[in-house]
């Protein structure tokens, strides 16, 4: 199994987890997150980390699936299907990790353009629920 693969494993078995602590092991400090909704890269762990988790809520991951996968060296392309409300999303993640199997580069695709509006109005609603 490649090392790759490895960590892939262990993204897996994080997310289906339903405990965000495994974010803290796996992103690098310097991880830089690009989100479908937001125009500039996030750059850091901690805000990584908020986006990470307001995805979580903001999707319905009891139907999250990845549908498919492709490796290349320490890059990652994930494909999954899940729902926000009623409205189909089918997006990819692109991850890219380094050779200690932390994250750095971690960017969202979503489509159909209906999800997208879907995703940016429930993601403002999660990352406030976050603020203290």
């Amino acid at each position: 199994m490649s090392e790759t693969k490895k960590f892939l494993d262990k993204w897996y078995q994080g997310y289906r987890s339903d405990d965000p602590q495994f974010l803290e092991e796996i992103l690098d400090e310097s991880v830089v997150f690009s989100s479908p909704v937001v125009f500039k890269p996030i750059v850091g762990k901690e805000m990584t980390k908020l986006y990470l988790m307001g995805a979580g809520i903001t999707f319905n991951m009891d139907k999250f699936s990845y549908v498919r996968e492709v490796i290349d060296g320490l890059d990652v392309i994930l494909e999954f299907e899940t729902f926000i409300d009623d409205i189909s999303v089918n997006g990819v993640d692109m991850i890219r990790w380094n050779a200690e199997g932390k994250i750095i580069d971690f960017k969202v695709m979503v489509r159909p353009l209906q999800a997208i509006h879907k995703l940016q109005q429930k993601m403002s609603e999660a990352l406030d629920s976050f603020k203290p």
